[in-house]
């Protein structure tokens, strides 16, 4: 049986954060499964920057954009009556051409890629983060000017017509099976893990190099996000005022891409007069992100989107203490000081009590244990995924190519 060749699809651009950290932690695992099983990867990017970034990790990568007539097709899928003529002509989007051409069998999407509707004859593989959309649909991001509608139909087929789906929280499969009656034997958990960037050793010298740079001093709370609304820094913002009023001053700081939220964050920072305790110093290399959570007193996190995220696990591995939204208790267990992302005065309170003797000996111990948890999960799925694998190899096998 000749081998699998497997496309790796990495959509996201380095900019978005979390969303680019954890496809390039499931391209290093591909890899080595592909080594090791006699299959063969290849990986794909629109982004110039990310083939070199991939470079760095020995993965050759190639530049695969999208065209006008990509995005026709794409157009044209969500109006839903052009499925009827692809049928007939049997047409094929350039992109998908591309990738027959290229001799692939599976296309792997590392995101929730809009991409998957290009597809006629190609099976794919989907990665879901989560269904924020269905969750908070409050938030401008995921709601207006057809977002919302757009991504139902995304999620709706992404879920229901997937070989494998790949998620990392169990309650993702529930609410994808209840919401989209999705088939809950295709899907795979597997969770986040740290940045490879983040979990590298770290050198104090080079620590010191990039707080400098940033012209910071250790002991302050970090939120590493981009700058959406549902992000939720306003409830961070006013649980500093709050301290404040109580007397305690605590130092920010935020990076990120701005999505279009930090005027008003801005603005609320002067109204608050939180100037002198807040650096804002943008989006930042992910190689320069290990020392900016060693630096940190705590990571604090409120965004109102989950049911996971990336940073508390690479708060963790490097021993920096986790504030984070109970709503997310299932992620955090006790490795986190928990407060209502609702409640300016809670979060408040939740900062206090990191201050607390023994509290932060007491996170970095359930951290590593928390991780560790992780880690296995992570191995289990991996084995999960790998057979998912296998299955398809036999029986594309049986199918003519």
């Amino acid at each position: 049986m000749r081998p699998l060749r497997l496309a790796v699809m990495l959509e996201q651009a380095l900019e978005v954060g979390g969303g680019f950290q954890q496809p390039l932690n499931d391209l290093l695992w591909l890899r080595d499964w592909a080594a090791k099983s006699g299959n063969e990867i290849v990986v794909y990017s629109p982004y110039p920057k990310t083939l070199d970034i991939l470079k760095e990790f020995g993965v050759a990568a190639r530049l695969l954009k999208f065209g006008p007539l990509d995005h026709v097709f794409l157009f044209l899928k969500y109006c839903g009556p052009f499925d009827l003529v692809q049928i007939a002509l049997k047409l094929k989007s350039p992109f998908e051409r591309a990738l027959i051409r290229d001799g692939i069998d599976v296309v792997h999407f590392t995101s929730t890629s809009k991409r998957h509707l290009l597809l006629y004859e190609l099976p794919f593989i989907i990665t879901i983060f989560d269904g924020c959309h269905r969750d908070a649909p409050e938030f401008p991001e995921v709601r207006t000017f057809g977002e919302f509608e757009r991504r139902e139909i995304l999620f709706g087929l992404a879920s229901t017509k997937a070989a494998v789906v790949i998620v990392n929280a169990p309650e993702l499969i529930d609410d994808l099976s209840r919401r989209y009656a999705m088939e809950q034997e295709r899907a795979v958990c597997i969770p986040f893990s740290p940045s490879t960037y983040v979990s590298q050793s770290s050198d104090a010298a080079a620590d010191e190099a990039v707080l400098s740079r940033y012209r910071l001093k250790p002991g302050y709370l970090f939120y590493p996000a981009q700058f959406w609304p549902h992000k939720n820094h306003m409830t961070l913002l006013a649980a500093l005022a709050s301290l404040r009023e109580r007397g305690v001053t605590e130092r920010l700081v935020l990076c990120g891409s701005d999505r279009g939220g930090r005027d008003k964050i801005d603005a609320a920072i002067r109204a608050y007069g939180l100037s002198d305790q807040i650096s804002i110093i943008g989006f930042v290399e992910s190689a320069e992100l290990g020392a900016l959570y060693r630096g940190a007193a705590a990571l604090v996190m409120p965004s109102y989107f989950g049911p996971t995220n990336l940073p508390p696990l690479e708060a963790w591995a490097v021993g920096t203490p986790v504030i984070y939204p109970e709503a997310f208790k299932a992620q955090a267990g006790d490795a986190a000081i928990l407060f209502d992302y609702d409640d300016p005065r809670s979060l408040a309170d939740a900062i206090v009590s990191l201050r607390a003797d023994g509290t932060r000996e007491r996170l970095r111990a359930a951290g590593q244990l928390r991780l560790a948890q992780f880690a296995e999960e992570t191995r289990a799925g991996h084995a999960q995924f790998a057979r998912h694998l296998e299955r398809l190899k036999h029986r594309l096998a049986l199918t003519a190519r």
